[in-house]
């Protein structure tokens, strides 16, 4: 009687172990999942943001801004990125929502001003500072 104790012993451990086992990976690779799926969206986000930054950036070089409703897209990804974001991302993104209300306030640019910037001062973007922070918060270094 003692062997048959000891075999159903043997047997639930083996089943338990393996149970375990089982649900461990399925977790482990449902965290995984999970991870990849939210950091892909962190980076479509990112990625309207600077869309969007970029236009307005571009646009404010010789228009000024017509009515606030025009900064309703950047200003949503904003607040997209407060709900998801860690602080470094989030601090960049309002230093470039920051600098998109000022260039519109700036005075227009001609093509010659631009030219001459790019040429000899190159384009100091405030975008730098929140690409890299991105690039950091998605694990690229």
């Amino acid at each position: 009687m003692e062997q048959s104790i000891i075999s159903a012993a043997a047997a639930l451990s083996g089943s338990l172990v393996g149970g375990i086992s089982t649900f461990a990976a399925s977790w482990a690779r449902h965290r995984t999942q999970t991870s990849i799926q939210q950091a892909a969206r962190r980076e479509e986000l990112y990625a309207e943001f600077i869309n969007e930054a970029s236009r307005h950036l571009v646009s404010a070089w010789g228009n000024q801004i017509k009515s606030p409703e025009s900064l309703i897209n950047i200003y949503a990804a904003l607040e997209r990125i407060r709900l998801i974001s860690s602080a470094a991302v989030v601090s960049a993104a309002e230093r470039v929502m920051q600098e998109v209300v000022s260039a519109y306030n700036a005075p227009n640019k001609t093509y010659d001003e631009l030219l001459r910037i790019v040429m000899n001062d190159g384009i100091s973007t405030p975008l730098t500072d929140f690409t890299q922070a991105c690039r950091t918060e998605l694990g690229g270094g």
